[in-house]
């Protein structure tokens, strides 16, 4: 009897729990072989689109990757962090956050108030001050390629004052909160996930409806545990972060 899929959690993202679970307690290691999309369908008793949602979005997040002739394995912990350090590190050392070809605008940065997501991530109760800063992405002909929205403790307002400015941070709002707490960017985490888009997400990306995204959520953390910022975003196409680790 296939094991039984809960709600409200979408079925793809149960599975791709289930597996991402296998690795962090290491039933699966670097470099095994993850099921295959027809395992997965047997194991769980899902549809074929079901099970290669699953593994679209465990490869999204880095917990796997491709291998020829094998089909995908589970990747190591160096390769899942290699992408995070080198645009933490990219933005320390130039300034720079997007890679070379692109460019983004802040169309909004203001005072809001937590959601739970939001609250959960920076540590908030429900309502609480949050400064909230929405930024488009776009490509050097200027098509947009990603939404993005970053979240910041609201008794940053009077210490950070350019969070609530729309001109651009030059060494990163995460460089600068940092700095601003005299603290040091220690991690990075991000999460993605492949979903359709509503016509609202379609418009901000100049896409139909129904086409495929990604949905992403950020947290940064400094050297003392805390998030630094959090933030949601959605984007197409692939998503390629390159740098190079420190002098």
């Amino acid at each position: 009897m296939p094991p039984k899929l809960e709600r409200p959690a979408p079925p793809y993202r149960q599975i791709a729990d289930a597996i991402r679970g296998r690795i962090s307690n290491g039933e699966l290691q670097a470099g095994d072989r993850v099921p295959s999309v027809r395992s997965l369908m047997r194991e769980f008793g899902v549809a074929i689109a079901t099970a290669q949602r699953a593994l679209t979005s465990l490869r999204a997040e880095g917990y796997i990757r491709p291998e020829r002739g094998i089909g995908s394995i589970v990747t190591t912990e160096d390769e899942r962090g290699r992408a995070a350090n080198d645009r933490v590190d990219k933005s320390r050392r130039t300034g720079k956050v997007y890679p070379t070809g692109q460019y983004a605008k802040i169309i909004d940065a203001a005072l809001d108030e937590a959601t739970g997501q939001v609250g959960d991530a920076l540590g908030l109760k429900v309502g609480s001050a949050v400064i909230r800063r929405v930024r488009v992405t776009y490509r050097a002909d200027g098509k947009p390629i990603s939404a993005s929205t970053s979240y910041f403790k609201g008794d940053l307002a009077e210490r950070a004052p350019l969070l609530l400015s729309t001109e651009r941070i030059r060494e990163g709002t995460f460089a600068y909160v940092a700095r601003t707490l005299d603290r040091t960017v220690d991690a990075w985490q991000d999460q993605f996930e492949p979903a359709a888009a509503t016509a609202e997400q379609a418009a901000e990306l100049g896409l139909d409806e129904g086409d495929l995204i990604l949905l992403g959520r950020n947290w940064i953390y400094d050297n003392a545990g805390d998030v630094l910022e959090y933030g949601e975003s959605i984007t197409f196409g692939r998503v390629t972060y390159r740098g190079r680790l420190g002098d």
